[in-house]
């Protein structure tokens, strides 16, 4: 009986014309620790290390590092949820693309004063989304050097406020 359902149930997968995939194969299933991964490697020349997992407890918060020339190098894969983008479209970007016409340049003007002097600083920020929608957004950056005094980066932990 059963080798008449083993057979049974071989020509029906045969006929089917799916792949399976293994799971392993899929990106979100590995994306936390790629994440984790790819973040430890932008701040392993950081004097004062970021406990990543520590970070990302909080699900509302957004993590973005800049080079030091300002262009985005990682962005946590929950920031789509705050502004629409996929992270991978951050990357070589300027933060500067979430402002818009109505964002406030008093307060960009606070930020750029502090990035210049390679302070750090807290604002909300009247955001653009990717759709245009605009939202408010608290940053809290810090500047981020190595062991020499060098700037490597600034790090920005954000969320819709």
């Amino acid at each position: 009986m059963f080798k008449e359902y083993d057979k049974a149930w071989a020509k029906y997968q045969e006929s089917l014309s799916l792949l399976p995939i293994p799971i392993t194969s899929w990106e979100f299933y590995q994306l936390p620790r790629a994440e984790q991964k790819e973040f430890n490697e932008i701040q392993k020349y950081w004097s004062q290390k970021v406990d990543f997992a520590k970070v990302k407890k909080d699900k509302n918060l957004s993590i973005l590092v800049t080079d030091c020339e300002f262009k985005i190098v990682f962005a946590s894969s929950n920031v789509m949820q705050m502004n629409g983008y996929h992270y991978k479209e951050l990357i070589g970007n300027s933060p500067k693309m979430f402002q818009g016409s109505e964002t406030s340049l008093e307060t960009t003007r606070k930020i750029s004063k502090a990035i210049g002097n390679r302070e750090p600083f807290k604002a909300i920020v009247l955001n653009y989304k990717k759709n245009g929608e605009t939202y408010f957004c608290e940053i809290e950056a810090y500047p981020k050097f190595n062991t020499d005094g060098t700037f490597l980066n600034y790090i920005a932990f954000e969320k819709a406020a």
